[in-house]
């Protein structure tokens, strides 16, 4: 296999494999070095109106402390007001209005903390609080994108696609996961081409059987037809409905076709055969878990040829059908 020219390589990964080495060079050097003339990169800040489908801005490399509130780095490339409890009212004069309100996530992921809600059944279960951008954390290399949309049926999506390769390469608050690519047929073409998309991002991945091992630390990306993945807690929530799963997709249990919802949860489009997904989902409170699939081999193929950052960005989820890639909800 060819070598990438690591010219070629974004300059953020560029510079996370130039802190991944450092580390490890200190490591060996038993703790001599700690890395800390490398360049920071910042945090990128994107904000985008009803479900990406519109830009507001979008800004690389704003400065950041490490550890320092998304509040603080948002006001740092907009004018910010902020509503009751923290919660972010108005960017750049565009307001929460009526039912649209802002919400955001941190490389792909809400934040959330404290207890799980065990009130709840448990597949519904999540950390009790929704932290607001005044106390949500940042570090550098993150990526912070504020979206406002009106929920309508839907729960708060707990991951989005739109800003991969994260979560997989920065992780959460300061954290990186290690990563998994569960397939159902671990030495398939659609594995290993899920598997040589994280490769172009320098990062490792194990390889495993779907659900041969369990760790609640691992993010993982769940490859294969839905027939064959649905029984993966994270993934199966979709078939309970948007108003769990916060994924605008609802995939029938014989897998053999997928439900694309609009924004107010209708059905306006049925995948039959050769449809795709992808879909970021978490269950309960471990690390993200996404799912690469589809309605027959013919769909996961296609859907994990869509796993690219230019293919995915600033969108929720992914539906493909035939040659058409689509951003859920699916719009007019």
């Amino acid at each position: 296999m060819l070598r990438r020219d690591p010219k070629t390589r974004p300059l953020h990964v560029r510079r996370w494999l130039s802190a991944a080495l450092a580390l490890v060079a200190a490591a060996g050097l038993g703790g001599c070095g700690s890395g800390q003339g490398d360049e920071p990169q910042g945090v990128r800040v994107l904000v985008t109106d009803d479900r990406g489908s519109r830009t507001l801005l979008d800004r690389d490399a704003v400065k950041v402390s490490d550890g320092e509130r998304v509040a603080d780095v948002l006001r740092r490339v907009a004018k910010v007001e902020l509503g009751r409890g923290g919660d972010v009212a108005s960017i750049d004069g565009t307001a929460a209005t009526g039912k649209r309100t802002w919400s955001f996530w941190i490389n792909g992921t809400v934040a959330e903390s404290g207890v799980l809600d065990d009130s709840q059944p448990t597949h519904e279960q999540r950390p009790t609080t929704l932290e607001s951008a005044t106390v949500a954390k940042v570090h550098d290399g993150d990526t912070v994108w504020f979206d406002r949309s009106a929920l309508g049926p839907a729960a708060r999506a707990r991951g989005v696609v739109g800003t991969f390769p994260e979560p997989f390469l920065h992780g959460f608050d300061g954290k990186r996961w290690p990563v998994r690519v569960e397939c159902t047929e671990p030495r398939g073409q659609a594995c290993r081409m899920v598997r040589d998309a994280l490769v172009r991002y320098d990062l490792p991945a194990a390889t495993t059987a779907l659900r041969s091992s369990y760790n609640p630390e691992t993010a993982r990306i769940a490859v294969g037809r839905w027939s064959e993945i649905r029984e993966d807690p994270a993934a199966g929530l979709l078939e309970m409905g948007v108003g769990i799963s916060g994924i605008f997709a609802r995939p029938q249990r014989d897998g053999r076709s997928i439900q694309l919802l609009d924004a107010r949860g209708q059905v306006t489009r049925t995948l039959g055969w050769g449809g795709g997904l992808i879909v970021a989902s978490r269950y309960r409170d471990e690390p993200p878990s996404w799912a690469v699939t589809g309605t027959d081999d013919a769909g996961v193929l296609r859907a994990a040829g869509a796993l690219d950052e230019t293919t995915l960005r600033r969108r929720f989820a992914v539906a493909i059908d035939g040659g058409n890639v689509l951003s859920l909800p699916i719009r007019p």
